[in-house]
């Protein structure tokens, strides 16, 4: 009869202890209820607030930002064009570069880029079409 009593409450506690286990949340900035495990496909896709940097390995979408802003995402070896084919300097490290934005670039938006591979980017002035 002891026996029963002691492996009938051994269950209970391991039922119990597997319940808490399981329903109890291990992320401080969540409020209620458990959490779940990011997908692999959630955990490395990029959302719209947080845009791809060039370190990720992949090429950032660049077209219609400024030259400024294009600038600014990319590392490595990267040449800025005049787009409209009139030969124009594109300014990337000073105030005029705001007065420009992005039409085309080489790699396109989302493509592997190998370390030293070279990043062509074309450009008009913002009142020019691309």
């Amino acid at each position: 009869m002891r026996r029963t009593s002691i492996g009938t409450a051994l269950v209970l506690t391991a039922v119990t202890l597997g319940c808490l286990t399981a329903c109890t949340s291990t992320d401080s900035g969540s409020e209620g209820g458990p959490t779940r495990a990011a997908t692999p496909a959630q955990a490395t896709k990029p959302t719209p607030t947080s845009p791809v940097r060039i370190e990720d390995g992949f090429m950032p979408d660049l077209v219609g930002q400024s030259v400024t802003s294009a600038y600014g995402q990319l590392s490595g070896s990267m040449r800025f064009e005049d787009a409209s084919g009139q030969g124009r300097i594109v300014p990337t490290g000073d105030a005029r570069a705001e007065e420009w934005k992005v039409c085309t670039q080489d790699p396109k938006a989302g493509a592997a880029v190998a370390d030293g591979q070279e990043m062509v980017i074309g450009a008009v002035k913002n009142t020019e079409n691309c």
